[in-house]
C-alpha cells in the first residue's frame, strides 16, 4: 500500500512537471477533443410556473482524454484520485450552462469536485451542481398542461475545431425516489443543438425534460367547490316566487362565492393575457350562476307585472264618493283580472320548472365537452 502511494506521487509529480494546463488536449494537432457528457439528478424542487424556472441539484459529470496524462502504472493500480489542489493544474472543458438564472458549486466541506486519472489518459470529472433554470410554459391547458422544459449546455471560449460536447448516454437519469408534488417527472430526451455565432461554430448539447402536472389538487381546492355552488344556486329554481328574500340572498351568495373561488384559481398560476382550460371553468360556472339570478328576476317581472296592472283597475273604478263600484259587471271584471293573475303566475311557475330541466342539462353538457376535450 505504502509502494503505491509512491508510485502515485512519482505519477502525478512527473505528469505535472511536463504539463500545460493552458491548452487543451490534441491542441496542436488541430483537432477537437471529445468531451462526454452525463448528468445524475439528485433533486428537482422549486419548479414555478409564475416565474417560469425550476431548480435541480445534480453531479455534472465529463469524460475526455488527454494523452499528456497517461502514465505507466504498476500492478494494483487502476486509476489515481486527485485532490482539490491537484485538480487546479489540470485542463477541464469549459462547459457553460445556457438556460440558468443562478448555478452554483457546493462547497461544503470543500469544492465537491472529483476527478480521476486512468493509465490511457482518460480522464473522469464529477461536480456537485445545484442551479435554477429557466423554462418556458405555455398554460393553455392548465391545470391540464403538459410541460417540456429545455436545457442546454456548450462550451464558452472554444470553438468546435477545439472542444466538442457530446452526451454520455443516458444523458440524464434521476436518483430512485424523487417526486415533485405538483408535477410527474418523465424521461429526458437528448438532443444536438450546435450553432453559428459571429466567432465561429460551438457545439451544443441539450435535452428536454418532460413535466406532467398532478391536477388531483386543484380537483378538491377549485373545481369540485365550484360545482357544488353551481348545483347550490339551483335551490331558488324549487322556493317559492314569493320567497324574495331567501331567492336574492342565495343569487348573491352564489355569485360572490365563485367569483371568490376563481379570483383563487388564477392565483395559482402566472398571470397570463389568453385563455387557459380553468377560465373556461370558472366563466362558465359564474356565467349558470348569474344566469339562476336573472332567471328569478324575470320570474318575478311575469308575476308581479299584472298584480300592478290589477291596482291600477282599481284605482280607475273608485268612485267620486271614495267607494268602489259593486256593480254585476264590475264583479265579473275582477273575477276575470284575478283569474289573468293566477294565470301570470302559473306561467311564472313554469319558467322554474324548465330552469330545473334546463340548468343541469347545460352544465351537465357543458362537463361531457369539457371533461373530454382536456382529458384526451
Amino acid at each position: 500500500m505504502y509502494l503505491c502511494l509512491i508510485y502515485r506521487e512519482n505519477i502525478i509529480e512527473n505528469i505535472l512537471s511536463k504539463y500545460d494546463k493552458r491548452f487543451p488536449p490534441l491542441y496542436n494537432k488541430a483537432q477537437p477533443v471529445e468531451v462526454k457528457v452525463q448528468i445524475y439528478v439528485v433533486g428537482i424542487f422549486g419548479i414555478d410556473e409564475a416565474q417560469m424556472k425550476y431548480s435541480m441539484s445534480m453531479y455534472l459529470r465529463q469524460q475526455w482524454t488527454d494523452s499528456r496524462l497517461k502514465y505507466e502504472a504498476p500492478e494494483g493500480l487502476t486509476k489515481i484520485e486527485l485532490d482539490n489542489e491537484i485538480k487546479k493544474e489540470i485542463w477541464v472543458p469549459d462547459l457553460s450552462f445556457m438556460t440558468d438564472m443562478d448555478t452554483k458549486v457546493h462547497q461544503v466541506t470543500l469544492p465537491n469536485k472529483m476527478m480521476f486519472l486512468y493509465p490511457d489518459g482518460f480522464v473522469s470529472y464529477s461536480t456537485r451542481v445545484t442551479g435554477t433554470f429557466t423554462c418556458f410554459m405555455q398554460l393553455h391547458n392548465f391545470p391540464f398542461d403538459d410541460q417540456s422544459c429545455v436545457y442546454e449546455m456548450e462550451s464558452y471560449g472554444f470553438t468546435a475545431a477545439t472542444v466538442s460536447f457530446r452526451w454520455d448516454e443516458p444523458g440524464m437519469s434521476f436518483k430512485d425516489g424523487i417526486v415533485h408534488s405538483q408535477f410527474e417527472i418523465g424521461a429526458a430526451e437528448t438532443y444536438l443543438c450546435d450553432r453559428e455565432y459571429p466567432s465561429g461554430n460551438y457545439t451544443c448539447i441539450g435535452l428536454t425534460l418532460p413535466l406532467k402536472r398532478r391536477y388531483g389538487f386543484y380537483i378538491i381546492q377549485v373545481f369540485a367547490p365550484s360545482m357544488l355552488i353551481v348545483v347550490l344556486s339551483w335551490v331558488s329554481f324549487w322556493l317559492n316566487i314569493d320567497a324574495a328574500p331567501a331567492r336574492v340572498s342565495l343569487g348573491i351568495l352564489t355569485v360572490l362565492t365563485i367569483s371568490t373561488n376563481g379570483n383563487l384559481s388564477v392565483g395559482m398560476s402566472q398571470q397570463v393575457s389568453y385563455i387557459r382550460a380553468i377560465d373556461i371553468w370558472n366563466s362558465v360556472c359564474l356565467f349558470l350562476v348569474f344566469g339562476a339570478m336573472v332567471e328569478y328576476a324575470y320570474v318575478c317581472v311575469i308575476a308581479r307585472v299584472q298584480q300592478r296592472r290589477k291596482r291600477e283597475r282599481l284605482h280607475s273604478n273608485i268612485s267620486l264618493n271614495g267607494l268602489p263600484d259593486i256593480e254585476n259587471g264590475k264583479i265579473t271584471e275582477k273575477v276575470t283580472e284575478q283569474h289573468q293573475i293566477d294565470k301570470d303566475r302559473e306561467n311564472a311557475r313554469k319558467i322554474d320548472k324548465i330552469a330545473r330541466i334546463a340548468f343541469p342539462l347545460a352544465f351537465v353538457v357543458f362537463n361531457v365537452i369539457y371533461w373530454v376535450y382536456y382529458m384526451s
